[in-house]
Formats: C-alpha cells, sequence, structure tokens
C-alpha cells in the first residue's frame, strides 16, 4: 500500500513536471535589471552644504558607479551607471532628497543610454 502511494506521487509529479515551461538562459538573463548611465544636473542651493559627499555615499550605498563635481554656475553635475532601478532610485533621490542642507530646485537628467558594463570603478567626487 506504501509504495503504490508512494508510485502515485511520482507520477504526478513527473506529469506537472513535464508540463512545466522550460526555464532558458535567454529567460533569466531578460529577468535581469539592465545596465543602464545618465548624465545629471542639480540646481538650487546645492554648494557648500556637502551636496558631492551625500550624492557619492548614496550611490555607493546603491551600488553605483559615476562621479559628481561642482560647476561654475552653482549646480552639481555627475554621471550615474547601474543597474536601471537603483539609477531610477538614485534620480529620485537627486530631485528630492539631497543633503540635509540643500534646497534642490530641480534637477536634468540627459543622455540616458542602455551599457554593457560601467565604465567607472567606484562612485568619485572630481574638484
Amino acid at each position: 500500500m506504501l509504495i503504490e502511494q508512494y508510485l502515485k506521487i511520482v507520477l504526478c509529479f513527473l506529469v506537472v513536471s513535464s508540463s512545466l515551461p522550460e526555464v532558458t538562459s535567454q529567460d533569466t538573463n531578460s529577468t535581469m535589471s539592465k545596465l543602464i548611465g545618465v548624465d545629471f544636473e542639480v540646481f538650487g542651493r546645492v554648494q557648500g552644504v556637502f551636496f558631492r559627499k551625500y550624492t557619492q555615499s548614496r550611490g555607493k550605498e546603491l551600488g553605483l558607479k559615476g562621479w559628481c563635481m561642482n560647476t561654475d554656475k552653482g549646480s552639481v553635475v555627475g554621471r550615474l551607471e547601474g543597474e536601471k532601478n537603483r539609477v531610477e532610485e538614485m534620480k529620485h533621490w537627486l530631485r528630492t532628497t539631497g543633503s540635509p542642507q540643500s534646497q534642490i530646485d530641480k534637477a536634468e537628467f540627459r543622455n540616458e543610454t542602455e551599457i554593457t558594463e560601467p565604465s567607472f570603478n567606484d562612485f568619485a567626487i572630481k574638484k
């Protein structure tokens, strides 16, 4: 009796597993987050308030690569590279949060492209 129940369970498993779709390497690659790169510029009170330091820290927390620097016109510019969902999270942070002392008027993003691998080894502050 016990053997019959075991054989029924095995037979059910075989029937169910044979009806499942086959997973290919293409399927697993399409579920992985694609890599993107984007340039940014943030306007407002973003200099003299540790904005670059907080940007670097947040970028590293999200596993992003890139850089940021002050401009002569009082904004902060930079480049973000990484998984699309992480870059989107950083874009939101640049639009709304920044450093505690900053006052963000607007953030602009340009040249967003899909990349095969990051161009940078870390997230740096340029002088």
